[in-house]
C-alpha cells in the first residue's frame, strides 16, 4: 500500500471509476489501492454487521456516504466499512458528531462467499456479512448498481493517528486478516482432508478392534 492515494470522489453528473467496466477485472487492478473520497455520512442509515474479532463479539460499521449528484440531481454515493466495535460500545454515538468528512482507504466487494457465510435478515435488521449488493438496496442508494460493485474499507494509512471508535485498521493490520475467497476454500480443502483421515482413522481402529 505504498502507491499514491488516488482522489475517487465522482463530479456531479459523473459517476465512480468502475462503472461500466469489468469488475473482476477492475477488483485485480485496484486489489490494495490507497484511495480516499470526500462527502458527508448518513449516519440514519448505519448498518451494523455482527462480526468476532480475536475471540470478542462486535459490530463492524457500515455507513452510506454520499459524494456527489447524478444526472437528475439525486445524491448518489458509497458504503464505507468504517471498522469494528466491540458489542458493548455498538451504540456509541461520538463519532457520528462528524458527518462532512474525507475517507481514505481500499476499494473491497464485501466479504468473500463460502459455505461459512451466514445470510442476512434485512427484515429483522440482523447482518452477519457485509454484502455491498444487498446494504446498497436496504440503503436505497439511487446508484444501488455501482455502489452494489464496490465499497471502502476505511484504513488508517497514517499509524500515528489512529481512529479507534470505531476501530480502524492500518494497512499491515488490514493485509494481515483480509482473507480472499481463494484462501477460505484452501482452508476448507483442509479441513475437509482432515476429516477424511479421521474418519479412515476410526474405520482402522474399529476393524481391528
Amino acid at each position: 500500500m505504498s502507491k499514491p492515494i488516488v482522489d475517487i470522489t465522482p463530479k456531479n453528473g459523473a459517476g465512480f471509476p468502475w462503472g461500466g467496466q469489468d469488475a473482476n477485472k477492475f477488483e485485480q487492478e485496484w486489489s490494495m489501492k490507497p484511495v480516499v473520497i470526500r462527502g458527508y455520512l448518513d449516519h440514519n442509515k448505519e448498518i451494523k454487521i455482527e462480526k468476532k474479532r480475536n475471540g470478542e463479539r462486535g459490530v463492524e460499521v457500515v455507513t452510506p456516504f454520499y459524494t456527489h449528484l447524478d444526472k437528475n440531481d439525486q445524491p448518489c454515493g458509497i458504503l464505507i466499512n468504517r471498522g469494528w466495535l466491540a458489542w458493548d460500545l455498538k451504540n456509541f454515538r461520538h463519532d457520528r458528531l462528524n458527518e462532512v468528512t474525507s475517507v481514505t482507504g481500499i476499494l473491497y466487494r464485501g466479504d468473500a462467499s463460502t459455505k461459512y457465510s451466514k445470510p442476512n435478515q434485512p427484515l429483522m435488521h440482523r447482518y452477519q456479512t457485509v454484502k455491498p449488493e444487498e446494504i446498497a438496496v436496504v440503503n436505497q442508494l439511487p446508484n444501488e448498481e455501482e455502489a452494489g460493485n464496490f465499497m471502502i474499507h476505511a484504513v488508517d494509512f497514517d499509524e500515528s493517528t489512529r481512529t479507534i471508535h470505531p476501530n480502524v485498521p492500518t494497512s499491515s493490520e488490514l493485509q494481515s486478516f483480509t482473507n480472499s475467497a481463494e484462501r477460505h476454500e484452501a482452508y476448507e480443502r483442509m479441513w475437509n482432508g482432515l476429516t477424511y483421515v479421521g474418519v479412515l482413522a476410526n474405520t482402522a481402529m474399529w476393524l481391528y478392534l
